[in-house]
């Protein structure tokens, strides 16, 4: 077998045991190191809303009605009345080669026809667990970058928990965020991103986040917030259109804290129904 052939049976080879993927980085990359930080920085902040809050149109559901109703409310843009923040906001921080330990385990739960974290970001090297709170099947499906079902979960017992290490996911589409559905509910929409980092954090219901034990240094921040005006439906389920993204270079320093604000929207959407 000449050099090539030999090459290419190699690389075949790590991809079926899924140690590489097609258009991941290089693979040996350095790992994310956890170490001690004893005098990290904080990050605080708001997503704030401007202007006029569009009214986007309920998505209708066939399944379960009798407690997901047959219009539900779309979870695609929320902003409170009071402050103007911006729930379901993932902010994240970039060129994070080295900081704080991840949490050993990532939660989904399915309760009442919603998934409770509508934002599902996760380290990819620790457990996701999957809990279906309801009294009747869920189907949790994890889409890819090109839209395609990548992996699902059937559900069909109250209360029943899966476990699952999600290692072979690549990052590419839209900083790496991606769609998650519920096969079985138009309304069950959401998205997840995996990280190789915990410096995350999704926006409460006042538009608010805080991460914490940040190693002193210079990072990208990133605020990601879904689209909201649909594009298309597939089999009655609304299909959003891009993101909403901002991004500001922070400086962190030893044991301070830094309050940013991020506006949405970036861009103006005609609603149109």
């Amino acid at each position: 077998m000449n050099r090539a052939k030999t090459i290419t049976s190699w690389v075949v080879l790590m991809l079926v045991m899924g140690l590489i993927e097609a258009g991941a980085g290089p693979i040996f990359a350095e790992p994310y190191q956890v170490i001690d930080v004893k005098d990290g920085g904080t990050i605080t902040g708001v997503a704030v809303w401007q202007g006029e809050v569009p009214k986007l149109q309920p998505i209708e559901n066939e399944a379960n009605t009798n407690v997901c109703g047959q219009e539900v409310a779309s979870q695609a843009l929320q902003v409170n009345s009071k402050n103007k923040g911006v729930p379901y906001v993932l902010v994240y921080l970039e060129q994070v080669e080295k900081g704080k330990a991840p949490a050993d385990k990532y939660w989904l739960h399915m309760v009442n026809c919603q998934f409770t974290e509508h934002i599902y970001p996760f380290v990819r090297s620790q457990l996701l667990v999957m809990v279906n709170h309801d009294l009747f099947f869920h189907n949790p499906d994890f889409f890819d970058a090109q839209n395609v079902s990548l992996l699902h979960f059937p559900m069909p017992d109250p209360g029943q928990e899966i476990t699952h290490k999600f290692l072979r996911t690549s990052l590419q589409n839209e900083k790496g965020v991606m769609r998650l559905q519920c096969d079985v509910h138009n309304n069950m929409n959401a998205y997840w991103a995996a990280f190789d980092h915990p410096y995350f954090a999704v926006t409460d219901a006042d538009g608010k986040f805080v991460i914490s034990g940040v190693p002193a240094g210079k990072y990208t921040l990133v605020a990601w917030h879904e689209g909201y005006k649909v594009i298309r439906e597939e089999k009655g389920r609304p299909i959003y259109d891009r993101p909403h993204i901002r991004q500001q270079e922070i400086n962190v320093k030893p044991t301070k804290t830094i309050d940013v604000v991020f506006e949405f929207p970036v861009r103006k959407v005609f609603i149109d129904y």
